[in-house]
């Protein structure tokens, strides 16, 4: 029995000797394999305005943008010339001529056209119309309101766009701040790791603690090393995001600081009913769908319609030479303005009667939106008001997170003196680093997190900034 438990204790020892050079051969390979120090060399020192500058020229969303806004300024120029301009069109007419030789000698038969052409070419207008009881009018009207909206959208994306960045850039500092931490972390459990060492070697500790100290290293060095991964996977998302080359690597130069929000509910509700992307939208929507049941009652009235005759000036040209001509109505030359009832009434058919079913869906569609606006109306307020009281807890909660690193600070300096001392065993020494270490973790999530609310509230009250407080202001100086 003796025997064996020298051959144990042997053994341990062996274990004991070689995970000493494990973590040894650890420490040094994360010398020189370190994540950080390998890519940062190659990293592109980034401020939050050049973020900024960079990712609101250069993203590819937003590039797609600028040629949307083109195609909706078509798009308007179209329905305002159709509604205001007279339709001028050049029109060109020729007989069918063949010229087909007399194969047969028969001068009746397979005679041959004239080699001079027939026809005629004219510049005219369309009919004008002048009234026609606000039918065309309404039409117009949903078009500018639709274009108006959408151009406000394409410069609401942009200033999303701008929050987006801002949030996305303050988180990479967030994770270079976590990378900082860990690392830090894992020097601390390397110093605790060498100093079991020490004392396993002197007979002051048993083989427990020490491998209770080789297993907090070695979670140190693995998560410390996660961190990396996870702030380097968050560069190439950042680099998608402004417009930069896959791969590329940056060196956030701005720290997030922390303020807390000053605007109130009220006021928040105020500059939400005005500028609230959601709610302007439904608003244009319902009043489009207002003028378009508007529109399908006069389609259904015998309503006349006014309209201007402007003409068409034509040259004729044929064997006979050619011929200038200005006409408008029945072969007249004067200017003048009709008035045209032409109405087909459907008595029965896929309108039903007299075209009732048309009225009615777009009765019903009209008050869709209605229904529609006032849930948008809901919500917004809902949204402003849960933001708001999310933001004002997270406040509370970083007061909170911020005392517990302080004290976490001080009570981790007084407790490695007390384990080199050996007045303290290394179970507290392990979880009073831990605690330090997640408060450490959570002030910087805290603190990202109550800027990420204050941006989604600012893009539901649609603005840049709130009152007082730009964004690009909070970096610590």
């Amino acid at each position: 029995m003796r025997l064996f438990y020298q051959l144990l204790g042997s053994f341990i020892f062996s274990q004991i000797a070689f995970a000493q050079v494990d973590l040894e051969a650890i420490e040094q390979n994360q010398k020189v394999q370190d994540l950080k120090s390998s890519i940062e060399d190659q990293a592109k020192y980034i401020s939050l305005n050049d973020a900024i500058e960079e990712g609101l020229r250069k993203n590819f969303e937003q590039k797609s943008r600028s040629y949307l806004n083109l195609i909706n300024e078509i798009s308007y120029d179209n329905a305002f010339d159709k509604f205001y301009v007279p339709k001028l069109q050049l029109t060109m007419a020729t007989t069918s001529d063949h010229f087909t030789e007399n194969l047969y000698r028969d001068p009746k038969t397979n005679a041959s056209s004239s080699k001079t052409p027939v026809g005629s070419v004219g510049l005219g207008f369309e009919d004008y119309s002048l009234f026609n009881w606000g039918r065309d009018y309404l039409e117009y009207i949903n078009a500018r309101e639709s274009y108006t909206r959408q151009k406000n959208r394409y410069k609401e994306e942009k200033r999303e766009l701008r929050l987006e960045i801002i949030g996305a850039y303050f988180n990479l500092s967030r994770l270079k701040n976590i990378v900082r931490i860990r690392k830090k972390y894992l020097t601390h459990t390397s110093f605790i790791y060498r100093l079991a060492k020490e004392k396993l070697s002197s007979r002051k500790i048993d083989s427990q603690e020490f491998l209770q100290a080789k297993a907090m290293f070695l979670d140190a060095h693995k998560n410390y090393h996660d961190a990396n991964v996870n702030y380097y996977e968050a560069q190439e998302s950042f680099a998608k995001l402004i417009g930069d080359a896959p791969g590329t690597t940056y060196a956030p130069g701005d720290v997030l600081k922390y303020k807390p929000i000053t605007v109130d509910l009220q006021e928040i509700r105020e500059i939400s009913f005005k500028n609230s992307p959601p709610l302007l939208t439904a608003r244009v929507k319902m009043e489009n769908a207002e003028r378009t049941y508007e529109k399908v009652r006069k389609d259904n009235l015998p309503l006349p319609k006014f309209s201007l005759k402007l003409g068409t000036f034509q040259r004729s040209f044929s064997n006979n030479g050619y011929e200038d001509t200005y006409r408008t109505l029945n072969n007249s030359r004067n200017v003048e303005v009709a008035a045209s009832l032409n109405m087909t009434w459907t008595i029965y058919g896929d309108g039903g009667f007299l075209n009732s079913r048309s009225l009615e869906k777009t009765f019903y569609e009209k008050k869709i939106t209605e229904i529609n606006l006032r849930e948008v109306n809901r919500n917004t307020k809902v949204s402003t008001r849960t933001t708001l009281s999310r933001i004002k807890y997270l406040e509370k909660q970083f007061n909170a997170v911020d005392a517990e690193v302080d004290n976490g600070r001080k009570v981790f300096d007084k407790v490695i003196d007390n384990y080199i001392s050996g007045k303290t065993s290394f179970v507290n020494v392990n979880q009073v680093l831990k605690d330090f270490l997640n408060a450490s973790i959570e002030l910087e999530n805290t603190k990202l997190e109550h800027l990420l609310q204050k941006l989604n509230l600012a893009v539901l009250m649609g603005v840049a900034d709130f009152p007082g407080e730009r964004f690009e202001g909070l970096v610590e100086r």
